[in-house]
């Protein structure tokens, strides 16, 4: 089995106020002091976001970007697909899945932070998206009901899971039987330690829930996905505070396919 399980002792409801607390401040003042990178430039110039495609989109959803990849640059979206967003923020690649499946799809975020969810909502009105919708909500009880999505995405946000095996297999749950799985995520090239996943700030910053890259790809197949692989790579604490913290642990943004079998 893959080691995905949290540091024996480690507080999940204490881990779980921090990140909210952490993303609470990044929606509130998303030009502030953090330990990651932010916003639409940066999503341009390090994770191949086009910038003309950003430049279009109201600013309350890209000044607070996180991200650590592209999962919309997986694959194509089709006109008419249900997307589900897991931890879809302020909402940046929501309204641009939005985008593309047109006024007959569906693109819907579940969000655990009432500040990203209150600026994602906004955006989408501000932008003119009757199309989308936001649901509060966790990873590991995703309020999706099951086989809904025709494609799961996800940017930046397993890794602050603590039960990474319950959001795994919630993934799996609101995909339809053939539907596809585009996340981004932060990957190690081995476990980290636990005295740096202990820490809630580390985890806060995208860094300490991070899974080794064999181990993430063994849990989603072992969750019941097909085809796992990765597909891109990405240097997302790249002029960030924890640049020297991410090279000292191999850490890497990766793009991540996978699909649910079809029937």
């Amino acid at each position: 089995m893959p080691s995905i399980a949290c540091p024996a002792g480690l507080d999940a409801e204490k881990l779980r106020e921090a990140v909210l607390d952490t993303y609470t401040r990044v929606a509130l003042q998303p030009r502030g002091e953090f330990h990651f990178n932010r916003g639409p430039a940066y999503a341009a110039a390090q994770l191949g976001y086009d910038p003309e495609e950003l430049a279009s989109l109201p600013e309350l959803c890209t000044e607070p970007f996180a991200g650590v990849g592209n999962p919309l640059a997986i694959a194509a979206l089709e006109p008419g697909e249900t997307v589900v967003e897991v931890g879809s923020g302020a909402g940046m690649d929501l309204l641009l899945a939005a985008r593309r499946i047109g006024p007959r799809g569906r693109a819907v975020g579940v969000d655990m932070t009432d500040a990203m969810i209150a600026r994602c909502r906004r955006a989408a009105r501000e932008a003119g998206l009757e199309n989308v919708e936001v649901r509060r909500g966790y990873a590991d009880a995703l309020p999706v009901p099951d086989g809904t999505a025709d494609v799961v995405i996800s940017n930046g946000v397993l890794n602050l899971v603590p039960d990474k095996g319950a959001a795994f297999r919630e993934l799996f749950r609101v995909l339809r039987p053939g539907g596809r799985l585009q996340i981004a995520d932060i990957a190690v090239e081995s476990p980290l330690a636990d005295d740096v996943r202990g820490n809630f700030e580390v985890w806060a910053a995208c860094i300490g829930g991070a899974l080794a890259i064999g181990d993430f790809l063994e849990a989603l197949s072992g969750a019941g996905f097909e085809g796992v692989r990765v597909v891109d790579g990405f240097d997302p604490f790249l002029g960030s505070s924890k640049e020297r913290t991410a090279r000292l642990h191999g850490v890497r943004g990766v793009n991540v396919f996978g699909s649910r079998p079809a029937l």
